[in-house]
């Protein structure tokens, strides 16, 4: 039975949830969103999405659980109302998706009738670009074509294990004879449930930070990429889990920990490597772990062994396998047009005093990036105000939210470093692989925020103010959550729709 303050506090959430609900709509009323029954029934839908999960935190007071809620309620919608192929690449992670339902985890390539390719359906060869459902009747209601069929690109680099997701969904439509919509739309779903399910996992596995992880697992360009066949699904969700059982290891009791723990972090950070060669940064937060913690305080300096030998195979597997597969796209001729070539930009880096100026304005992509927070769809507009609320808001939390423990000016500095080794290393990688050679400006790198999502969860563990007296906040912060993604996805709505 809830009592009077609590009662008092979930009422305040909802009064707020309305009344931001209202003066979005004022914000983006225009004739003809309020003309679109899906407009009107995102709004609605949103709306009781958003009181469903505080009125279940209210019940609970189970962040985790309240997280996979709002995951799946949010994530529902942008499974059947994304428009198809729309997210970044999603037609290409939907190639790759199909290639491996049939248990092909290493996709060949090849050459037929001098085309090269990968061998995937006539399904996929033919699927609708930017369009919604409404808009692609012919190609929904078709059953799936299963018959082979060449495609230019399936992201050859990735890895086999970020796409199972979404191929058990693709076998489940092929077994029940669906239509090629719900193909689509189960792959969506599937990845969506390992999403929130990975989620879950690291909220509830984590002993600090959970909010702050919730918070950024929420985010609405987070959900848009889990809810579609993108790859990102995989990475956000299993950085979490890294980053969890780091500060497991962090957080234990002294003298528990052995080898085994060491062990297990290095294969989580190659796993994950494996998928985003950048976020293998990950492996410098060991560093943090106490010597204390350790029942053999020497095993402490395991922890270089540990980064040495993610470095070492992350290194192989980009050079001998990851780099050479891109050429293997739709890539390799817009490298050639745009002049990209990594060997050269190397050598021009190293060669001219102006690649270094190119990069000691690193700091101007800030405005940059934060312009781009609303960018959930390529070819669709952004929403410039929620981009500044929300960065706002972010660096608000991120200071002066409660954490569970005091961290230490040590952990801040070697958690510092290791975003920005992140960051940077980002950076020079697409400006490696992605930016013509002597380009002067690293927006021509190609670099988006949803490669620095994961990093977003230890930024209050760097810049919290240790003498916060913000308490029991997190029915404002849910409140906060709730207000963003129907704020988004209303808006969405409106110009998509």
């Amino acid at each position: 039975m809830i009592d009077y303050k609590d009662y008092l506090n979930n009422y305040k959430s909802l009064i707020i949830l309305l009344i931001s609900i209202i003066i979005l709509n004022i914000i983006i009323f225009n004739e003809a969103n309020f003309k679109s029954s899906f407009f009107i029934f995102t709004v609605i839908y949103t709306t009781i999405s958003g009181i469903i999960s505080l009125y279940y935190y209210e019940k609970t007071k189970n962040i985790e659980q309240t997280v996979f809620l709002i995951i799946i309620l949010f994530g529902l919608l942008c499974v059947f109302l994304s428009p198809i192929n729309s997210v970044s690449d999603e037609g290409e992670h939907f190639m790759r998706s199909e290639i491996t339902s049939h248990g092909d985890f290493f996709p060949k390539y090849i050459t037929q009738n001098n085309k090269n390719g990968f061998m995937s359906i006539d399904s996929l060869a033919h699927m609708p670009m930017d369009k919604t459902f409404l808009e692609t009747d012919s190609w929904n209601s078709q059953p799936i074509n299963t018959t082979p069929h060449l495609v230019n690109s399936a992201f050859e680099q990735n890895p086999f294990y970020v796409y199972l997701a979404q191929a058990i969904g693709i076998n489940l439509a092929k077994l029940l004879n669906l239509n090629q919509i719900s193909m689509l739309w189960a792959g969506r779903l599937f990845n969506l449930l390992l999403y929130a399910s990975f989620t879950f996992i690291a909220i509830k596995k984590t002993p600090i930070l959970k909010v702050p992880m919730a918070v950024v697992a929420t985010f609405p360009l987070a959900i848009v990429q889990a809810a579609s066949f993108s790859s990102d699904s995989f990475i956000f969700s299993f950085s979490f889990i890294v980053i969890a059982y780091l500060l497991y290891m962090y957080k234990a009791k002294e003298g528990s920990l052995t080898k085994k723990e060491i062990g297990i972090f290095t294969i989580l950070v190659i796993i994950l490597g494996f998928s985003k060669v950048t976020l293998g940064g990950f492996a410098l937060l060991i560093l943090i772990v106490p010597k204390s913690n350790f029942k053999n305080p020497k095993d402490k300096y395991l922890g270089f062994l540990s980064i040495f030998i993610i470095l070492i195979t992350l290194i192989i597997w980009a050079k001998f396998y990851a780099v050479g597969s891109i050429s293997h796209s739709w890539r390799a001729s817009l490298f050639t047009q745009k002049n990209v070539n990594a060997n050269n930009q190397i050598k021009y880096l190293l060669s001219d005093i102006n690649g270094l100026i190119t990069f000691l304005k690193i700091g101007n992509q800030i405005p940059v990036q934060i312009n781009a927070l609303s960018k959930l769809y390529t070819n669709y507009d952004n929403f410039p105000l929620f981009n500044i609320i929300y960065a706002l808001f972010f660096i608000v939390f991120s200071i002066f939210y409660q954490l569970e423990d005091k961290i230490k000016r040590n952990t801040r500095i070697i958690t510092a470093f290791t975003l920005l080794i992140i960051i940077f290393g980002t950076y020079l990688v697409q400006y490696l692989t992605w930016a013509p050679v002597g380009a002067k400006d690293l927006i021509e790198s190609g670099v988006v925020p949803r490669y620095f999502l994961p990093v977003f969860v230890l930024i209050p563990f760097i810049i919290n103010y240790k003498n916060s007296k913000i308490k029991n906040s997190e029915i404002l912060i849910i409140t906060c959550i709730v207000i963003f993604l129907c704020s988004m996805f209303t808006f969405m709505a409106g110009i998509i729709y």
